[in-house]
């Protein structure tokens, strides 16, 4: 027999999810937030971002529940301005990923909840954004020393897979992510990523992860896919992203969050319901 449950949360990405390619949020997606809130569902943003990148998009960050930000690292109660929690990668692990970024030539920051510290190389391909934390050039013998919560990585050539391949290889989490238009490695510490950081979230609101639906768009979102009783595939950008979800729709640029998020209210906010073990063993 077909059993329906009524969801409890959406957690979504910002970047190619909700946020477009220039920064800007749809009339449409704020919309679609507005049906979220009308309905008491809880609104959770799962991003690489940091606490204060997610505050430039006042629009979202207003109405969350909970953020989970920097790929899980850390938790941030927009309206109280607060940290729900916050976890620091290992001083190996940090030493490690500076110097695999060194010998593959690459470029590599550090985040530690309130500064991004980075060599010369990570400033020099980093984009110009409007918004975020302060950033600051340190020498890479400083930055190995120096306690962080989440780290990135960058290189010139653009092609993160081989370096994502070592770092992985030391047993910390690594995904490849897109801040704007350039590709960033983003690093975090062990077992620590969406997935961890959406059960946490969801956890501290008291809420059922099988009755939660996720939406994102590139590799980073598969631990928050594993974890939620549907997921969405924010455009055709990723073909893993696309295999995991549960439906592919239409990019972010043609509103494909928004116009699922109206068609679930038009259908009573309600999903098949996701077998507990099957949750669990994901």
């Amino acid at each position: 027999m077909l059993v329906l449950v009524r969801i409890e949360a959406v957690v979504t990405d910002l970047d190619g999810t909700v946020v477009r390619s220039d920064f800007s949020i749809s009339p449409a997606t704020l919309e679609a937030l507005d049906l979220i809130r009308t309905a008491g569902i809880a609104f959770v943003i799962a991003t690489a971002r940091t606490p204060q990148g997610l505050e430039h998009f006042q629009p979202l960050a207003g109405r969350t529940a909970i953020a989970v930000c920097c790929s899980g690292a850390i938790g941030w109660q927009s309206r109280a301005k607060t940290r729900t929690w916050m976890e620091e990668m290992t001083p190996v692990a940090i030493r490690r990923v500076v110097e695999i970024a060194l010998s593959e030539r690459a470029g590599v920051a550090s985040f530690d909840g309130t500064l991004w510290r980075m060599t010369e190389e990570y400033f020099r391909l980093s984009p110009t954004q409007p918004h975020g934390p302060t950033r600051v050039l340190v020498d890479s013998a400083v930055l190995a020393e120096t306690p962080c919560s989440t780290m990135a990585v960058r290189h010139s050539k653009g092609d993160l897979n081989h370096i994502a391949e070592l770092v992985a290889a030391e047993a910390d989490s690594a995904a490849l992510s897109h801040v704007g238009r350039s590709t960033v490695l983003d690093v975090t510490a062990q077992a620590v990523d969406k997935g961890t950081g959406t059960r946490r979230a969801l956890a501290a609101l008291g809420l059922s992860a099988g009755a939660a639906i996720s939406f994102g768009d590139m590799p980073n979102d598969l631990a928050m896919f594993r974890v939620t009783g549907r997921s969405y595939s924010v455009g055709e950008s990723d073909p893993t992203v696309m295999r995991a979800a549960s439906e592919v729709l239409a990019s972010v640029e043609d509103d494909g969050f928004a116009r699922k998020i109206a068609e679930l209210a038009a259908a009573g906010w309600t999903i098949e319901d996701a077998d507990p073990a099957t949750i669990a063993a994901r």
